[in-house]
């Protein structure tokens, strides 16, 4: 993954996304993985997270963004999610800040559409600043929380997609 890796892969989901969802096409999730370990956000390989107990990454890394109600359950069964739904500032002044919302994708059941939607839009905005070149700005100002996010999503929507 590169700095324009983020922003292609975002552009290829967003091309795919029916053929995704009618899962004629698999979802790259090493691709999701190798964009939020190219960030250098999380302080372990971002695959790890999806072992680690809920608990453990509350006490010792969350930044509060997540509701983190199943301490002994692994992150890959978190059913809260963030989107990283905009970003501003000024990245020549490496001054910028992302803001984010919750999305509920487990309310009447699993919505598939709605993590690949919150993968897609957020690779999406933190593609169009990780392409400035200013990767420690940006690394700073992204929340661990939503990397989180996007690999538990890609994860869930990957087993979604193995299912029958």
């Amino acid at each position: 993954m590169d700095q324009y890796g983020i922003s292609e892969l975002a552009d290829w989901l967003e091309a795919q996304s029916e053929a995704l969802l009618a899962k004629h096409t698999q979802l790259p999730e090493a691709k999701v993985v190798a964009a939020v370990d190219y960030l250098q956000v999380l302080k372990h390989p971002a695959q790890d997270y999806l072992n680690t107990l809920q608990g453990h990454y509350f006490r010792h890394e969350s930044d509060h963004k997540l509701n983190l109600l199943a301490d002994a359950q692994p992150m890959a069964a978190l059913e809260d999610r963030i989107m990283v739904n905009h970003v501003d500032g000024s990245i020549t002044e490496d001054q910028i800040n992302f803001t984010y919302n919750h999305e509920p994708v487990f309310e009447n059941g699993y919505s598939a559409k709605k993590d690949l939607n919150i993968i897609k839009f957020g690779l999406e905005v933190i593609g169009a600043v990780a392409t400035s070149g200013h990767l420690q700005t940006v690394a700073k100002a992204l929340s661990p929380d939503a990397m989180v996010t996007l690999i538990v999503a890609a994860h869930r929507f990957a087993a979604w997609q193995a299912q029958a």
